[in-house]
This record gives C-alpha cells, sequence and structure tokens, in this order.
C-alpha cells in the first residue's frame, strides 16, 4: 500500500470519525432538550440541563441522567389525578357507612 493511498484512507476514516462524534454530540444535546422539558418545570434548570450536555458530552448526558427527575411532569399529574380520585373513592364508602 504506497504512502498516498494510506494517507487518503486515514484522512477518510477521521472525518468519518468526527462526522459521526459531532452527529452524536448533537443529538444528545438535543434528546436532553427534549427530555428535560418532559421532566423539569423551571426554565433555568432545563438550561442547565442541556449547558452541561453541550460542555461535558457523554459525561454530561450520564450527570443528567443520575440528577433527572424519575417522573415526567405528565407522569406526576396523572399519578397526582389517581392518588385524588382514590382519596375521593374513600372518603364516599366512609361517608356511606357512618
Amino acid at each position: 500500500m504506497d504512502p498516498t493511498t494510506l494517507s487518503n484512507l486515514v484522512t477518510a476514516i477521521s472525518a468519518w470519525g468526527a462526522a459521526f462524534l459531532a452527529t452524536l454530540w448533537l443529538s444528545l444535546i438535543y434528546w436532553t432538550y427534549r427530555d428535560a422539558k418532559a421532566r423539569l418545570r423551571d426554565p433555568m434548570r432545563r438550561i442547565i440541563a442541556v449547558l452541561v450536555a453541550v460542555v461535558l458530552f457523554i459525561p454530561g448526558v450520564l450527570i443528567y441522567l443520575l440528577l433527572r427527575p424519575t417522573r415526567t411532569i405528565e407522569e406526576e399529574y396523572l399519578l397526582t389525578l389517581e392518588e385524588e380520585a382514590l382519596l375521593r373513592a374513600i372518603e364516599e364508602s366512609e361517608g356511606k357507612r357512618g
């Protein structure tokens, strides 16, 4: 294999690797933004979550995964509705007995 071919191959592989890393970085930033929007009410916390992903790349996303709320805002809302319905049912059944 001559040096020119080897140099072109290394350049192509390096370009592909750089494009892959840039795409991975941008997709993780976008995923963090969407996930933070679904889980965090405070806009400042959302901005901080995205900035951590932008600056720290993969470790930043891992930090976000460790610190993010376990439930989305919608899940919290549905859980609250379910709890209120259960309490109302208990109060109604207590009222019928007493």
